[in-house]
C-alpha cells in the first residue's frame, strides 16, 4: 500500500506542474523545444525503483523529479550552444560511440530490444548519440578555456586555511569554502596525526544483567585472562573466539589505524599509551562492556609542509575552478534562453 501510494504520488506530482495548455504532457519549453511529463516519468520511475524502501518517500520523489527536469534543461541548453558555436562530430566518432554501446549487449537483437523498449528507433538513437557527443565537446572545450589553475598564492592561502581549521581557529570563509577546507583539514588530520593501530576483544557487558549473566561475564574475563597471559598467544585468534560482536569476530578484532578522536577519551589513554606488540591487562569499561587492545602500530604526529602537499591541493582547487565555471556556463546559457515551466 505504501509503494502504491508513493507511485501516485509521483504521478501527481508532475501532474502538478501543468497548467491549462493545449498539450498538458508538456510541462516545460526551452527555446522552443518541450519537456514533456512522459519523458520525466520514464526516467523518474527508473530512478524510484533504484531507490530503496525507506529512500522512497514523497520529498525524494520530488527531488528526484527537478532533478530531471534541470538536467534536461541543461542537456537542451547544451546542444543548442554546441550548434551555434558550429560544434561538430565525425561519423567514425558516432560510430566509435555506437559500437561502444552495443557492446555491451550479447547480440544486436538484444540491443535492438533495448531500443524498441525506449521508444526509439535506430536513426533516434544515433541522433542522441551525435547530440551528446557535441554537448560534452562543447561543454569540455568551453570549461578548458575559462577554468584557470590556482595561482602560488591561492595555494598558500588555502594551506594557510587549512592549518587554522586543523589548529581549531575560527574563519570567515563561505559556506562553500570552508565545506572544501574542512574536508581537506579532515582528510589531513587522518593522514598526519599521531595513530595506532589495534585489534580488540570486546565481552558485552550492562548493569542491567541479571545475577547469572554477570557471573558469566566474570567467567568469560577469567577464561580470557588465562589465555592471554600464554606465551604463544594468538590476540586475533582469541578475538575471533572471545569477542561480543559478529562483525569484529569476522575481522579477528582488527579496528585498523585510529585517531584519539576515533575512540573514547578512556579508551585513547590506554591505546596511545601501550608500546607495540603489547596489550592492557586490564581491561577497559565502557557502557557497553568491557574492552582489550593490542597495539600492531604506532605511526608519529607528522609535520603538514606545504611543499608536501602543494600539488594535491593544486589539483583540487582546479577542480573546483572547474565546477564553478561550469555553474556559470549554465546560468549564462539560461539567462540568454527562453525557459518556461508550466
Amino acid at each position: 500500500m505504501k509503494k502504491l501510494f508513493l507511485v501516485m504520488s509521483l504521478f501527481m506530482f508532475l501532474a502538478n506542474f501543468v497548467n491549462a495548455q493545449e498539450n498538458p504532457d508538456v510541462i516545460a519549453t526551452v527555446n522552443g523545444k518541450d519537456i514533456t511529463k512522459t519523458f520525466v516519468n520514464k526516467i523518474l520511475q527508473q530512478d524510484f525503483n533504484a531507490l530503496s524502501e525507506e529512500q522512497r518517500t514523497e520529498e525524494n520523489v520530488k527531488m528526484l523529479a527537478n532533478k530531471i527536469v534541470n538536467q534536461k534543461i541543461e542537456e537542451i541548453l547544451f546542444i543548442d550552444a554546441a550548434k551555434k558555436s558550429d560544434v561538430e562530430v565525425s561519423k567514425e566518432e558516432i560510430q566509435s560511440a555506437i559500437n561502444n554501446v552495443k557492446s555491451k549487449f550479447k547480440t544486436d537483437k538484444e540491443f535492438e530490444t533495448d531500443l524498441k523498449s525506449q521508444g526509439l528507433t535506430k536513426k533516434e538513437f544515433e541522433n542522441e548519440v551525435k547530440e551528446s557527443l557535441m554537448r560534452i565537446k562543447y561543454v569540455s572545450t568551453e570549461i578548458k578555456n575559462r577554468a584557470k589553475n590556482p595561482s602560488d598564492e591561492e595555494l598558500k592561502n588555502f594551506y594557510n586555511n587549512v592549518m587554522s581549521k586543523i589548529n581549531g581557529l575560527d574563519l570567515n570563509l563561505s559556506i562553500q569554502e570552508d565545506k572544501l577546507v574542512s574536508s581537506v583539514a579532515n582528510n589531513l588530520k587522518r593522514i598526519y596525526s599521531e595513530q595506532v593501530k589495534i585489534r580488540q576483544i570486546f565481552i558485552k557487558y550492562s548493569d542491567s544483567f541479571t545475577k547469572e549473566q554477570k557471573k558469566t561475564v566474570d567467567d568469560k574475563i577469567k577464561e580470557l585472562k588465562k589465555e592471554l597471559a600464554l606465551q604463544d598467544m594468538n590476540f586475533a585468534k582469541l578475538s575471533e573466539k572471545y569477542s561480543d560482536d559478529q562483525a569484529l569476530r569476522q575481522k579477528k578484532g582488527d579496528l585498523g589505524f585510529v585517531l584519539k578522536e576515533d575512540v573514547t577519551p578512556e579508551v585513547a589513554k590506554v591505546v596511545f599509551a601501550l608500546p607495540v606488540g603489547d596489550y592492557n591487562k586490564k581491561p577497559v569499561q565502557t557502557t557497553n562492556g568491557y574492552h582489550f587492545f593490542r597495539v600492531e602500530e604506532k605511526k608519529a604526529k607528522m609535520p603538514i609542509e606545504f611543499e608536501d602537499i602543494k600539488d594535491s591541493i593544486s589539483d583540487l582547487l582546479y577542480k573546483q575552478n572547474i565546477q564553478n565555471e561550469y555553474d556559470k556556463l549554465v546560468s549564462e546559457l539560461k539567462a540568454n534562453a527562453d525557459i518556461k515551466i508550466y
